[in-house]
C-alpha cells in the first residue's frame, strides 16, 4: 500500500530520534577519546584513520550515496574534533596591553586635511600625527617603534578593499587595535574663480577616482590622473598657476588649501564611507573589543573551506567577514595553497577563543593573529 506524505515525515521523524541518539552516544564516546588523547599526550587530528574510516564509508555506500556519505561523516568526525580540541586544548592567555598609550606618535599617509588624518583625529585627540609619503612607510615606521601607531584605510563601501594595505598587514609584525569608519563626501574642488567646465583634468588618489566613477564618466572630456592622496592632490591644484586643474577631496580639506568647492557631491554612494584601522607593534586589547581578525591557509581540496568554517559553527562563533586571497610568495609551501582572512566576534579573554586560535595554529600551514578589536563609529 502506498504511504501518504504524512506517513512518510512520520517514519523521517523515527529515523531521525534514533540518529539523534546514536549522536549522543558517539559524543559521548569521543569525550572519552579525548580524555584518553589528553592522558597520553596524543594529538586531536589523526588523518590516517580518518581517511580509513571515509574510504570505508564509501566503500559501503552505493554509487549514487557515496559522495553524500563521505560529506556526512566528515562533519560528524569535524564536529567531534571540535569537541575533543576543546577537552585537550589548553585555553593559553595571549600577553597584550590592555591601555592606549598616552599622547601618542601617530603616523598617517599623506598631509593634512587627508581621510586618513580625520581618522587619526578621531580615535586620538591627543595624538601628535606625522605624516608619510605611502602607507608602506607607516607601517614600517610602527612596527620600527617610530610610531606608537599608525591609522591606514583597509576598506571602503563603494570601492571595497585596499588592498594593498591589507597586504601590508599581512607582511608586517603589527597588530589591529581599534577600528574607525570616516564618511566619504567627495566635493570637486578646484581654484577660485574656477567654473565645474573649466575643469579639464582631476587628480585623485585611485580609490577615490573610483567611488566617484559615474560622474567621471558623465564628464569624458575630463583627463583623470591617479594621485598618491587626496589632500595632496588638493595641495597641488592650490599651488598650480593653472586653471584647468581640479581634484577630488573632502569639504575640509578644500577649505584648508584656500580651494573653492565647484561640485559639493560627486561621489557615487552619498553614503560613502571609508573603514580604517589602527595598528601599533605590540597586541593592545581594550576595554569592550569585540572582534578579532586572523588569516589561515587551507590546502586547495574540496571541502577545507566548510570544515574550517564548522569550528565556528560548532563553538557558536559569529564570522563576520571572510575574504580569500593568494598567500604571499614567502609564505608559500604549495603553490596552490589559499589564504582567508577572516574576522570575528569575541574576545581573547574567553577560552572558547584561546582554543579555537590554537587550534588554527596548531592545524594550519599558516596562521596569523591580527588583533582584538572594537569599531569606532
Amino acid at each position: 500500500m502506498e504511504l501518504d506524505l504524512g506517513e512518510i515525515r512520520k517514519n523521517i521523524d523515527i529515523i531521525d530520534d534514533q540518529l539523534l541518539e546514536l549522536f549522543k552516544k558517539r559524543m559521548g564516546l569521543t569525550c572519552k577519546v579525548a580524555q584518553y588523547k589528553a592522558e597520553h599526550n596524543m594529538v586531536v587530528f589523526q588523518s590516517e584513520r580518518e581517511k580509513a574510516i571515509i574510504a570505508s564509508v564509501r566503500d559501503r555506500s552505493p554509487e549514487e550515496l557515496k559522495s553524500s556519505a563521505e560529506f556526512l561523516f566528515t562533519n560528524i568526525m569535524d564536529i567531534s574534533k571540535c569537541g575533543q580540541n576543546n577537552t585537550i586544548t589548553p585555553a593559553v592567555p595571549i600577553p597584550h596591553v590592555s591601555e592606549i598609550k598616552r599622547d601618542p606618535n601617530v603616523a598617517v599617509q599623506g598631509i593634512a586635511g587627508a581621510y586618513g588624518h580625520a581618522a587619526a583625529q578621531k580615535l586620538f585627540s591627543d595624538g601628535r600625527i606625522t605624516f608619510h609619503a605611502s602607507f608602506a612607510e607607516v607601517f614600517e615606521a610602527v612596527e620600527r617603534g617610530e610610531a606608537d601607531y599608525g591609522v591606514v584605510p583597509v576598506e571602503n563601501s563603494t570601492a571595497g578593499e585596499v588592498t594593498a594595505n591589507m597586504e601590508l598587514l599581512e607582511k608586517n609584525g603589527v597588530y589591529i587595535n581599534r577600528t574607525v569608519t570616516v564618511p566619504c563626501t567627495h566635493v570637486l574642488a578646484a581654484k577660485h574663480g574656477v567654473s565645474e567646465h573649466d575643469i579639464k583634468i582631476l587628480f585623485g588618489h585611485e580609490q577615490a577616482i573610483r567611488q566617484c566613477g559615474e560622474y567621471t564618466a558623465s564628464r569624458p572630456e575630463l583627463t583623470v590622473i591617479p594621485y598618491a592622496n587626496n589632500a595632496m592632490a588638493a595641495q597641488m591644484v592650490a599651488e598650480n598657476r593653472s586653471n584647468e586643474l581640479g581634484c577630488i577631496c573632502s569639504r575640509e580639506c578644500a577649505e584648508l588649501h584656500g580651494l573653492d568647492i565647484v561640485n559639493p557631491a560627486i561621489a557615487a554612494d552619498p553614503n560613502n564611507a571609508t573603514r580604517f584601522i589602527c595598528i601599533s607593534k605590540n597586541i593592545e586589547v581594550y576595554d569592550g573589543a569585540d572582534t578579532i581578525s586572523v588569516s589561515v591557509s587551507l590546502p586547495h581540496i574540496s571541502g577545507s573551506l566548510y570544515r574550517m568554517l564548522t569550528k565556528f559553527a560548532v563553538n557558536e562563533l559569529d564570522l563576520t567577514k571572510i575574504t580569500s586571497k593568494p598567500l604571499p610568495l614567502e609564505f608559500r609551501r604549495d603553490e596552490n595553497e589559499v589564504m582567508f582572512y577572516l574576522e570575528f566576534r569575541g574576545n581573547i579573554d574567553q577560552p572558547v577563543v584561546l582554543r579555537l586560535l590554537n587550534n588554527f595554529e596548531s592545524e594550519y600551514g599558516y596562521f596569523r593573529l591580527h588583533g582584538n578589536f572594537l569599531a569606532i563609529n
